[in-house]
């Protein structure tokens, strides 16, 4: 008779206490006939090994004998046709497992040692004898127990179990309000094999449980993940062991665990901790940084302040080379420059202190102040009621007078009324000549004051300009047919700027006017003769001519 793929084959006889193995005792054609004659004689009282129903010996059309469960069973995981060969034959091993002498030996340790359990009914420990039936389906716990109310199963393991298996007995209790402890007695975290990981899959916790053998009393080894922060704040985790009692588990009644060291929250925790120290060590870290930063802007400003000292004693003073340093300063170094100098804190106007103390040689070093705008110097500042426009005209020694105004109106001085009364004084007197008079007031009113160096650069250009858009001839001085003269010396001298220029006649009604007087025509010759050779225009004076004539930008 050859073997065959059965589902049961193993059996308990109950009269003799064996366990009878199918492969063994139906292949042989004897022990089989004996097994059978005995079953009929009713000499043999089997049941199964995991569901402790009872099982007849049945033969099939081929006369293979097995042992079958009777008609009208309950479930049995035995009896499922889902379970694959492979994970029968681990199924025999486990309960063949339960009846070896360790298996048989840890279970009445764990029964007897629950019976000094506070909490523990001890009327209510059951050793490997009692089924739990429920909804027609039954599981045989190797220990079971009431502890403060909760039902309570151990399930000892010496050997690898099939998931299926483990999810068998995981999924009967959770359905049934039974909490189940997994007792194994040989395993390795470090090395773990696939009944550690596949328990670990269906608990959180990550807590493995085996009896405390060395313990007086009821104890399980625990070996618990626990997660850990690095002196460089890195999240890493590690297994912690310890004995605990069952009064120091704590019990899940949603999910039916039992655990002692909770991993998800703790790691949770952590990993918050680990963020907010992250934040900690980013707020020192970027202090350190600043107070560097800081430090080295102080060095910066000191140095460049003392720089400026030195360059300012000498005869010949440069400050090409300090501005250029300056200028190269980031926002933060400027700010720290600025409060190394500390200017506004200063009584009354440092701006006009230094004009008032001005020699001829110290022009250079008025006119760096002036114009480096990271030093900050406040140019509109009073000293006294006095300006520092006034205070220029007023200090003999200094003779670069008009360059020094450019670059007080590039920083952004705005003439003062008093500024303007000295000013009409000074061309009366021939102090200021009528076109630096006309370009200062046009410097003046430029709504970007930085653009003062292209009033400068651009004057003539602008005065043409000016004298069209006031009826008038500013800083020129024409005879006869004036503004024919006026405007052939416009078009023959600053041809590359035409554009500009016939824009602002037409616009301002000069065009009219000049072609009507043009009694020759030679402002037509030359208008003719430009457009046919229509030099290269230059737009270089954009910004400044739209700031100053912002009416002409809608032109056509």
């Amino acid at each position: 008779m050859s073997k065959y793929n059965r589902s049961i084959k193993i059996a308990f006889d109950k009269k003799s206490g064996e366990i009878l193995n199918a492969d063994e005792v139906f292949d042989i054609t004897k022990d089989a006939f004996r097994i059978r004659e005995k079953y009929h004689e009713g000499n043999l009282d089997l049941s199964c090994c995991e569901c402790g129903q009872d099982l007849s010996v049945s033969g099939s059309k081929y006369d293979r004998l097995h042992f079958k469960h009777k008609p009208g069973h309950d479930s049995c995981i035995l009896s499922e046709s889902s379970l694959s060969p492979y994970e029968h034959e681990k199924l025999m091993e486990i309960l063949r497992g339960k009846e070896s002498e360790r298996h048989k030996e840890l279970k009445h340790k764990i029964g007897e040692l629950l019976k000094k359990v506070k909490g523990v009914d001890v009327d209510s420990i059951r050793i490997d004898s009692n089924f739990i039936i429920k909804d027609n389906e039954r599981r045989k716990p190797d220990v079971y127990c009431k502890f403060q109310e909760k039902e309570v199963v151990f399930e000892i393991q010496l050997s690898d179990l099939s998931l299926s298996y483990i999810l068998s007995r995981y999924n009967f209790y959770k359905k049934h309000d039974i909490y189940l402890i997994w007792v194994l007695d040989n395993f390795d975290i470090y090395n773990q094999s696939t009944l550690e990981r596949d328990i670990k899959y269906l608990t959180e916790y990550e807590n493995f449980f085996k009896l405390d053998e060395q313990s007086q009393t009821f104890k399980l080894v625990c070996d618990y993940k626990f997660p850990f922060l690095t002196a460089d704040n890195k999240l890493q985790s590690k297994w912690i062991r310890k004995s605990v009692s069952l009064n120091e588990l704590k019990f899940d009644n949603n999910i039916f665990q039992v655990f002692y060291y909770n991993y998800g929250d703790n790691f949770l925790r952590m990993e918050s901790f680990q963020k907010q120290k992250a934040k900690e060590i980013e707020a020192t870290e970027r202090k350190a940084i600043e107070e560097i930063k800081l430090k080295n802007a102080n060095i910066t400003a000191k140095n460049i302040i003392k720089e400026i000292g030195r360059i300012r004693k000498q005869k010949v003073q440069n400050f090409d080379g300090i501005s250029h340093e300056i200028h190269e300063l980031d926002d933060f170094e400027v700010r720290v420059l600025k409060e190394n100098l500390n200017l506004e804190a200063k009584e009354g106007s440092p701006l006009i202190k230094w004009i008032d103390f001005a020699e001829t040689n110290d022009f250079p070093f008025i006119d760096f102040i002036i114009r480096t705008k990271e030093i900050g110097i406040n140019v509109n500042r009073l000293k006294n009621g006095r300006t520092p426009f006034q205070a220029l005209f007023e200090n003999k020694k200094i003779l670069s007078k008009t360059s020094l105004i450019y670059s007080l109106f590039f920083s952004g001085y705005s003439l003062t009324e008093k500024d303007n009364l000295l000013l009409s004084k000074l061309k009366d007197d021939n102090e200021v000549s009528e076109s630096n008079f006309h370009l200062f007031k046009i410097c003046n009113r430029l709504s970007n004051k930085s653009l003062a160096d292209d009033v400068y650069h651009f004057s003539r250009i602008i005065l043409i300009i000016e004298s069209a858009l006031k009826n008038e001839m500013l800083g020129y001085n024409f005879k006869g047919n004036k503004w024919v003269s006026f405007a052939n010396n416009a078009i023959q001298y600053y041809s590359d700027y035409w554009e500009y220029i016939e824009l602002a006649f037409k616009r301002y009604g000069l065009w009219n006017q000049l072609i009507e007087s043009d009694k020759k025509g030679t402002f037509q010759k030359k208008l003719e003769t430009f457009y046919s050779k229509m030099p290269q225009q230059k737009y270089d004076f954009d910004n400044v001519f739209y700031d100053l004539y912002p009416d002409l930008e809608e032109t056509e």
